[in-house]
């Protein structure tokens, strides 16, 4: 759901939660292929239909009860780098799913940014994000490129480029790694908030007031 303005995703995120009910993983581990169809009745956000977010849903289930967990899915592919994001994110296109752009396709030229979202949040640990994998470092990852961080990387050089697709990620990120090694991803927040902030696309989120970098 991270796209559009931040309040309304949230409150779409929250509506598919409540909808799958707790334990989350629990449930989708035990919901059969097609069973998602009807309580996802009625939902849409953007251009995110309730049947691509079933399929989704169902993706997520197939690939829990296989490896245990989407870490597990993730080290199973046994891929590095940018190759790694591919084959993690094909895990998800079985056979019939139709997930439109929830999960971009191998070989798509896209940033693959709600992934490498996703990733921000499970493999960095601090105050904004869990951190609970261990199969990556957080020099590993790249950079969640949307409008903002492209406006902001422009503005300060990092990039020419104007479309984010993939090759604008690879600037930003390795632009990000000669200021931080170790965690190119550390000033992610404080960028996408920036710039958020500046187009007023953060909506009622207790975000805004962020200091300047």
């Amino acid at each position: 759901m991270a796209i559009g303005r931040a309040s309304l995703a949230l409150e779409a995120g929250n509506d598919v939660l409540a909808r799958i009910g707790r334990p989350v993983a629990q449930r989708l581990r035990e919901a059969s292929v097609g069973s998602w169809t009807d309580r996802l009745e009625g939902f849409v956000y953007r251009f995110f239909s309730s049947r691509r977010v079933a399929a989704l849903l169902d993706s997520l289930g197939i690939l829990l009860r296989t490896h245990g967990s989407l870490e597990a899915a993730w080290l199973s592919t046994e891929a590095q780098g940018w190759a790694a994001l591919e084959a993690f994110s094909a895990l998800f296109h079985r056979p019939g799913a139709d997930l439109g752009i929830l999960v971009p396709q191998a070989g798509s030229q896209g940033a693959f940014k709600r992934v490498n979202l996703f990733l921000r949040w499970t493999v960095r640990r601090d105050a904004l994000d869990p951190g609970c994998w261990t199969a990556l470092a957080p020099s590993e990852l790249f950079m969640p490129v949307d409008t903002h961080v492209l406006q902001w990387a422009r503005a300060q050089g990092l990039t020419s480029r104007t479309v984010a697709d993939r090759r604008t990620c690879l600037e930003i990120t390795e632009a990000l790694r000669l200021v931080c090694p170790e965690d190119p991803l550390r000033y992610d927040f404080s960028i996408t908030r920036s710039g958020m902030e500046f187009k007023n696309t953060l909506g009622n989120t207790g975000l805004l007031g962020l200091p300047p970098l």
